[in-house]
């Protein structure tokens, strides 16, 4: 690692001059129109941003651009989890885009206008500070980095650092207008590789020099989102997806989160790259399965070739790049634990397996038709009023052709992604009241009920509970069968409830954190007791006894993996001993294979040793760089809640 590497990641986060800036703007000038729409409020407020916020700047850059503000307070946000059309972006340039928004006759179009001007004197800005900065004391970078300001005002990037550069800024200006997380970028093998092959074949860049400018964009994205995904690999490998993963593997750092999409033509270069990375142990990268994610988005309507140029938003959840509406998350949110407790709370009694699963299926089919879609429908109508985004709006092909903002469905496709926890859980639960009660009849339906409601005073029936053997996550023929019947069940529920004209609503099954922050929860038939922790994506419930690695991937790829495009994330951790040695890299390649081959979403493999994350929870100052995967991004372990880190340290 170079001197300016080294420097640039030491100072990553010591500069702290726009933080406090951030927030008072936000709350002055923000706050100052009210009465406006909200697609005007945020274009006025842009434009302030552009003009007022101070302009942070390194001398050892080669990316300006400061993302510190992230960490600020905020008057306002919007819900972020999208990917804009970098690929138009780069193609059309900030000329090409403001010649595009000039033509348009539409409501939204004069706060588009508004935006893209603010863009313009924001990058302006940092092109007089670099300026000022080599007129001052003769540097060549920033020259350099000046003459690349310039440049992309003026014309759509010629060249690699040129794309770069942009590429930042457009992010950087996107976090500005809605301080949100998990806004991700795409594809990014695909769309900056054409200017890195010219760059490269003429003879202006070299790989070395590549490598350079791509540490600096990646210590760029440490500076705030805790989210920001990358997605590389799939139909599209090149020399740029494998140097990502190098890059990556060198740094060590928790940004930004890289995806690689896996499918039967991968090379094994590439599969030796990710390998490699995963025995990092820095918690990338995230792998998808493109057989089964591509078919989970032609699922929902989505073209078959828009459905092949997915990227991932985020943490796990699939969304056709650049083109639509992502949505992600804040949709909304199903906690499945909750809708069965709820159901056994209605004083009824069964004596027959079937009549109970039946009426389960009823009581919630019949839930989420009144209740749960009705608050969905506010939540859209919300997000169509108040989160509005000029700025995001005009980085999206379909909104410049269509003159609307993304929230008002200006994209080819809007989106709107249903987040749902506990799947293990409800499996098991379900799965003990089946054997306890009416099978073995070792307890009366209301006696077993009543126990549960009262967090299991009988702790021997709770040990008898926790204990039962053919958990979801053994690969027990039986709870197989049972969460596939759920899963598709559940998937159904989402995909046939119309929220609003022109949204698809997709379901993920996850919510992030959601799982480990439970303290409110209370116990479900599983022996789960209050405040004990939820299972999480499609991964065994901490309470499966009997599990191993194979048996909780077997039985994980019974969930119908295809119908949950938002993300149905599997996560485990194995320790460093086990794939050591000769048979190490073909261990996981194995593991990753086969369970793909039978119809696995996604896999993330922590390489983790629970006695190292335990003497960094007690001494943390000897353990600041240790990097860990948390749900969908990675983070240093220091720095989590100590609910986060006891989490990991009993699952590793």
């Amino acid at each position: 690692m170079n001197t300016r590497i080294s420097y640039l990641k030491n100072a990553v986060c010591n500069t702290t001059d726009d933080i406090d800036a951030y927030g008072d703007l936000s709350q002055k000038e923000y706050a100052c129109v009210g009465g406006k729409e909200e697609i005007y409020r945020k274009s006025h407020f842009l434009s302030c941003f552009a003009e007022k916020i101070p302009v942070v700047i390194d001398e050892n850059e080669l990316i300006c651009g400061s993302m510190r503000f992230w960490r600020s307070r905020a008057a306002y946000r919007n819900k972020g989890h999208i990917i804009v059309d970098y690929r138009m972006i780069l193609h059309e340039g900030i000329c090409g885009i403001k010649e595009k928004i000039s033509k348009l006759d539409t409501v939204d179009a004069k706060a588009f206008d508004e935006a893209i001007d603010a863009f313009s004197v924001f990058i302006e800005r940092y092109a007089k500070a670099a300026e000022d900065l080599y007129k001052l004391n003769g540097n060549n970078d920033m020259k350099t980095v000046a003459e690349n300001c310039y440049s992309i005002l003026k014309q759509a990037p010629d060249t690699f650092h040129r794309a770069l550069q942009l590429v930042w800024f457009v992010h950087l200006f996107l976090h500005a207008e809605g301080m949100a997380a998990a806004v991700s970028f795409g594809r990014f093998d695909d769309y900056m590789y054409p200017l890195y092959k010219k760059d490269i074949e003429n003879g202006t860049l070299t790989y070395e020099k590549a490598k350079e400018l791509l540490m600096c964009f990646w210590l760029k994205t440490c500076e705030g989102d805790e989210s920001q995904n990358l997605t590389v690999g799939g139909d599209i490998e090149n020399e740029l997806t494998l140097l990502c993963l190098e890059v990556t593997q060198e740094l060590t750092v928790q940004q930004p989160s890289i995806s690689v999409r896996i499918n039967d033509n991968t090379s094994e270069t590439l599969w030796q790259k990710m390998i490699d990375l995963v025995k990092c142990k820095i918690g990338m990268p995230s792998i998808f399965n493109d057989n089964i994610v591509i078919k989970s988005l032609k699922n929902l309507g989505i073209s078959d070739k828009d459905a092949k140029n997915y990227a991932i938003v985020g943490c796990y959840e699939a969304n056709p790049d650049g083109n639509a509406y992502g949505c992600t998350a804040y949709g909304g949110a199903i906690f499945l634990h909750q809708i069965l407790l709820e159901f056994l709370d209605e004083n009824k009694a069964y004596t027959d397996y079937d009549e109970f699963y039946s009426a389960f299926k009823k009581y919630f089919w019949d839930k989420y038709n009144t209740d749960i879609l009705e608050q969905f429908r506010k939540n859209w109508t919300n997000i169509y009023n108040n989160d509005v985004s000029p700025f995001e709006s005009i980085c999206m092909g379909g909104c410049l052709n269509s003159g609307l903002a993304a929230e008002h469905g200006g994209c080819d496709y809007t989106m709107f992604g249903i987040n749902i926890l506990g799947i293990g859980t409800l499996t098991d639960s379900i799965y003990v009241i089946k054997k306890l009660v009416f099978e073995q009849k070792q307890y009366g339906y209301s006696e077993f009920i009543n126990q549960v409601k009262n967090n299991f005073p009988d702790r021997a029936l709770a040990e008898r509970c926790r204990n039962m053997q053919g958990k979801y996550g053994t690969d027990n023929t039986e709870t197989n069968e049972l969460a596939k019947d759920l899963s598709l069940f559940i998937s159904g529920l989402v995909e046939n409830g119309e929220i609003a004209a022109g949204v698809i609503p997709y379901a993920g099954l996850f919510i992030f954190l959601a799982d480990v922050h439970s303290h409110n929860y209370p116990a479900t038939p599983d022996g789960r007791l209050d405040g004990e922790r939820l299972s999480y994506g499609i991964a065994a419930s901490d309470l499966c006894v009997g599990k191993t690695v194979t048996s909780m991937l077997n039985s994980a790829a019974n969930i119908a993996n295809d119908r949950f495009a938002d993300g149905n994330p599997n996560m485990f951790s194995i320790s460093e001993k086990d794939i050591s040695g000769e048979k190490g890299d073909e261990i996981l390649k194995a593991l990753i294979k086969g369970y793909f081959q039978k119809g696995g979403f996604h896999l993330q493999i922590n390489v983790t040793d629970a006695e190292i994350l335990k003497k960094a929870q007690e001494k943390p100052d000897e353990y600041r760089d240790l990097i860990v995967r948390i749900s969908g991004y990675s983070e240093y372990f220091t720095r989590l809640h100590e609910d986060v880190q006891t989490a990991l340290i009993e699952r590793s």
